[in-house]
């Protein structure tokens, strides 16, 4: 069977989209985030959380305990926990999905393809994206870096997704924003990528089929159901 694996985070679910606009209210309440420009305060963010990211990763920080740690790095001071807190309720109130996902996913699956979600990420987090931006339903197992031990672009996580469809390399996608994770990971297995590329990055490998958006469906199924169509 044909499988579509894919990235969660700003491929399917918009997480800049609720970071930008969580940090955007906090800052508008909070004198101690208005030191930076919100570009500026969301570049930092970002930082920090990609680096706090990786102990949640291993199992050496909750996810809750990252964020607080994260803000502490931000702002200093005893009262990040609130900070953080108030940053956790910002960010869930605006969860979207990437302009088209849904749709994407519907036609895949009519085509008689599976979807199978490979993130680095907790497994409760994730099912609550996916369940809240409506997904849920369009996706055939959901594998996480949590669950299987190790995370992108590690071999044993992509081998793992495509045994929950018993699907190999020569059948299967992935489709991700993530160069390193998902597109080395992807091509160091033998599986065929495309990249989503929303903002216009310059490509460090052309040959690599690239998507500006998840619209309109019927371009972004034409690229990735090609792959396959094109293999030898």
């Amino acid at each position: 069977m044909p499988v579509l694996l894919c990235d969660l985070d700003d491929t399917l679910f918009d997480h800049q989209h609720a970071t930008r606009t969580a940090l955007a209210r906090l800052r508008s309440v909070d004198p101690r985030l208005q030191q930076w420009p919100l570009e500026d305060l969301k570049a930092r963010h970002h930082i920090l959380l990609e680096q706090f990211h990786q102990e949640v990763l291993a199992g050496r920080l909750t996810i809750d305990k990252a964020r607080e740690q994260r803000f502490q790095t931000l702002v200093g001071g005893g009262v990040a926990a609130g900070l953080a807190q108030a940053y956790r309720e910002a960010y869930t109130t605006d969860w979207r999905e990437v302009a088209g996902a849904a749709a994407l996913l519907r036609a895949v699956r009519d085509l008689g393809w599976a979807v199978v979600i490979v993130t680095n990420n907790i497994v409760s987090e994730q099912r609550l994206k996916l369940a809240r931006i409506g997904l849920a339903e369009l996706v055939d197992h959901l594998v996480t870096s949590e669950e299987v031990g190790v995370s992108k672009p590690h071999a044993g996580i992509f081998h793992h997704a495509l045994g929950t469809v018993d699907a190999g390399p020569d059948d299967a996608v992935m489709l991700g924003d993530a160069w390193p994770a998902d597109v080395d990971g992807a091509r160091g297995v033998g599986i065929r990528p495309v990249w989503l590329n929303r903002h216009g990055t310059t490509s460090p490998d052309p040959s690599v089929p690239e998507l500006r958006a998840l619209t309109p469906t019927e371009d972004v199924l034409a690229v990735v159901c090609g792959l396959l169509e094109a293999r030898p």
